[in-house]
């Protein structure tokens, strides 16, 4: 793409961005944030998701503009960010969803002595809320685990050794016990231990 205006090509915008040349940002707003935002919510078919992350994508590269260093076409690096950043988003969603399908299938296991004292949507939609809240890594040991995979599995399938999955087990563990205490303060400790073991046994 040739840049039109002050910018008659990539590189020269690129150069003056890096720069912190306002006006350069400026440009690249107006020639790519209408079809950025097209591409992801075609992908999407959400507006508001669409929307956020061009947004982001737009400032981030304002805000590491100075290590901003693009040879080729600039349309072609914005595609790909893109495109990078929606595979993250959708990957998140699904894992998400995958937390909270795991969450409501942990809680028909449950008492019904259990579940007539707490409302069984209300705490999923807590523990779901508490689970986005995690570090990426505990996500996916909470899903995984609940997928039936060793410790040692999980440790092979994140890249991680077996005592660091275990440190992350327990502190999800712990964040899903202040969740539970928090939300339900009258509930006695034991209970609470209860749910824990339901909601991340192997």
């Amino acid at each position: 793409m040739t840049t039109s205006g002050t910018y008659p090509s990539d590189q020269m915008l690129v150069k003056a961005l890096r720069s912190g040349v306002v006006n350069a940002y400026e440009t690249l707003v107006r020639d790519h944030a209408h079809r950025l935002l097209q591409q992801a919510f075609n992908r999407l078919d959400n507006r508001e998701d669409a929307e956020d992350i061009v947004q982001d994508l737009l400032i981030d590269i304002w805000e590491k503009r100075k290590k901003l260093y693009i040879e080729g076409s600039l349309t072609a690096y914005l595609n790909v960010a893109l495109r990078n950043r929606i595979f993250d988003h959708i990957r998140r969603s699904v894992l998400h969803r995958k937390a909270a399908e795991r969450l409501l299938d942990r809680l028909e296991e449950m008492q019904t002595s259990v579940l007539d004292m707490l409302a069984a949507k209300d705490l999923s939609d807590m523990l779901s809320q508490a689970v986005a809240e995690l570090p990426e890594n505990m996500q996916r040991i909470f899903v995984l685990r609940g997928e039936d995979y060793s410790l040692r599995e999980i440790a092979g399938a994140l890249g991680l050794s077996e005592q660091t999955v275990k440190s992350y087990s327990s502190e999800l563990a712990r964040r899903l016990r202040i969740a539970i205490a928090t939300r339900y303060p009258d509930i006695n400790r034991t209970l609470i231990l209860t749910l824990i073991h339901l909601l991340t046994k192997n």
